[in-house]
């Protein structure tokens, strides 16, 4: 008989944070509203088919969180967003994400203890606490279903950015391939005032921190729509004096920013202008670095990325494959392919098998039909 099959869910880019209700007042800044929609894709894909092999055998299905599952920039500290974040400050918000959606967590568990079922976490942009040991301790002490640090069932990888399967599959967050969001993940923290340890946070994470995250309690769509340029023009014309502000607030803040001291120990002087360029294209679908990555990769056929919120499958003449996850927070689409709002609870399926892959963007629909081939 031929080795059995494998599989891999790959979700990013859900933003849990602190939940619904946070400090004692409603949150503006919790973007995941499909606790119970998780749950149940969580549960399906540990069994049926999912769970016991025919010959009785535990079938493998490794859950991975593709980046930004968790959403620390969204948790206030004490009603601060503060951009020197020190690991006690993480862990608090660790446990501020913990109580805000305890249904998950409980899927975690119960999915993490069944034979052949692990949980893998991928950093992204926003969630580069995770760097921190005691963040991912308490973390993994919730979701393992024994309370085990180090677990091995869940791990959270910390000092790499991607997944990599023999069989022609490579996994990332993807903020790595785009400028001003990507992190280091050699020094993943710095030495500040009174010797304290201090996030290395990208400038990106630190706009959303200081700009974005404030102006949430006036728009609290701000970062939800898309593309930027509509976003600008629909803006100027129907929430002038807003948008104006806003327009000020981030051109003053990326400039600053970007010639401070700590901008400068990111990048030198002779490559600002160079990364300016780059780091000003917001929202790219990253379909071209993928592109080459499969290029320059021979034994890479299936790139899979999140980061975008913008879901993805496209196959190449060649037949190699492309998938971004998308996201399942609400987005604003201002262009005429798919103008609109919209939530779709998208997620990539990927087959291992003794010969090969197969791997395909799916949505979830909900229990009276668990999940459909996406469509753009």
């Amino acid at each position: 008989m031929g080795k059995a099959s494998r599989f891999k869910v790959i979700v990013s880019d859900c933003h849990l944070s602190a939940g619904r209700l946070f400090e004692g007042r409603l949150n503006p800044h919790e973007d995941f509203r499909f606790d119970g929609e998780m749950r149940d894709l969580i549960r399906h894909y540990s069994t049926g088919r999912y769970g016991t092999a025919e010959d009785g055998a535990p079938v493998e299905v490794e859950l991975i969180l593709a980046g930004d599952f968790l959403d620390f920039l969204n948790v206030p500290y004490h009603g601060e967003f503060e951009d020197e974040v020190t690991e006690e400050m993480a862990v608090y918000k660790a446990e501020a994400i913990l109580r805000g959606h305890p249904m998950v967590w409980e899927a975690f568990r119960a999915f993490a203890a069944l034979p052949g079922k692990t949980i893998t976490y991928l950093i992204g942009n926003h969630d580069a606490d995770l760097a921190f040991a005691a963040v991912r301790a308490t973390l993994i002490r919730v979701w393992d279903p024994e309370g085990r640090f180090p677990s091995p069932v869940v791990r959270i990888l910390h000092d790499t950015d991607r997944l990599h399967y023999p069989e022609g599959v490579e996994v990332r967050h993807g903020q790595q391939l785009d400028p001003g969001n990507d992190l280091d993940f050699a020094r993943p923290t710095f030495r500040a005032r009174k010797g304290r340890s201090i996030l290395n946070l990208p400038w990106s994470s630190i706009y959303v921190l200081k700009i974005i995250n404030p102006m949430k309690w006036e728009r609290e769509w701000i970062d939800k729509v898309r593309p930027a340029k509509a976003f600008i023009l629909f803006g100027m014309l129907l929430d002038p004096v807003f948008m104006f502000r806003f327009l000020v607030f981030s051109t003053t803040f990326f400039l600053r920013t970007r010639l401070s001291a700590r901008g400068r120990a990111r990048y030198s002087v002779r490559q600002f202008m160079t990364n300016f360029r780059a780091e000003a294209r917001f929202f790219r679908n990253l379909e071209d670095e993928a592109r080459q990555i499969l290029d320059e990769s021979p034994g890479v056929r299936t790139v899979i990325f999140g980061h975008t919120h913008y879901p993805m499958d496209k196959v190449y003449p060649d037949g190699k494959q492309y998938i971004n996850t998308g996201t399942w927070t609400r987005m604003i689409n201002m262009d005429i392919a798919s103008w609109g709002q919209g939530i779709r609870r998208t997620f990539a399926l990927v087959e291992l098998m003794e010969n090969g892959s197969r791997a395909e963007l799916r949505q979830w629909n909900g229990e009276s039909g668990p999940h459909s081939p996406f469509s753009a």
